[in-house]
């Protein structure tokens, strides 16, 4: 007797074969998309992050143009406080920080959020720093790090030489 032969159908190993391509196929595709997805969300965070740093540096940048006085006791490394005239009318100001995990505040508003650093430095000349704000001083420079997604930080930075009418004040 002879046996007839199905050429129909599949045998067993052809199965598992496919089976274990489809599933490496498949397991490609998921990492790939995972990848996408966490490379979204970094984009996405950090964009935010930029646009908040931008506002911030550029509120700072307008509002220090406009400096007449400044308290030589309230003029530190992480704090100003001054008086600009907007309008003839003059109005007084503080920008400060309280340290790693506080909110850059204006006028005891938030800024901005995420602040992992914040200085202010005060030059006499373009290359030449003090210690601290001087009848001297004629450039501030403000330097801002804010923490995006995955703790990546985005550093701003702008030099204002302001308008002084009034060197310092009290």
């Amino acid at each position: 007797m002879s046996r007839k032969i199905n050429k129909n159908g599949f045998t067993l190993v052809e199965i598992i074969i496919s089976l274990l391509l489809i599933g490496i196929v498949a397991a490609l595709v998921g990492m790939s998309g995972v990848y996408l997805v966490n490379s979204y969300f970094f984009a996405s965070v950090n964009n935010e992050t930029m646009q908040k740093g931008q506002i911030a540096i550029t509120k700072i940048q307008k509002e220090l143009n406009n400096v007449k006085t400044v308290s030589l006791a309230a003029a530190t490394a992480t704090s100003i406080t001054f008086t600009s005239y907007k309008d003839a009318v003059a109005v007084n100001h503080t920008l400060s920080w309280a340290g790693a995990g506080n909110n850059l505040l204006f006028d005891g508003f938030t800024l901005t959020d995420k602040v992992s650093n914040f200085s202010l430095a005060y030059y006499d000349n373009y290359n030449v720093s003090a210690t601290a704000f001087s009848a001297n001083t004629r450039i501030i420079e403000v330097n801002i790090v804010i923490t995006g997604y995955e703790t990546t930080p985005a550093e701003f930075k702008a030099r204002v030489a302001p308008s002084f009418n009034i060197l310092t004040g009290t």
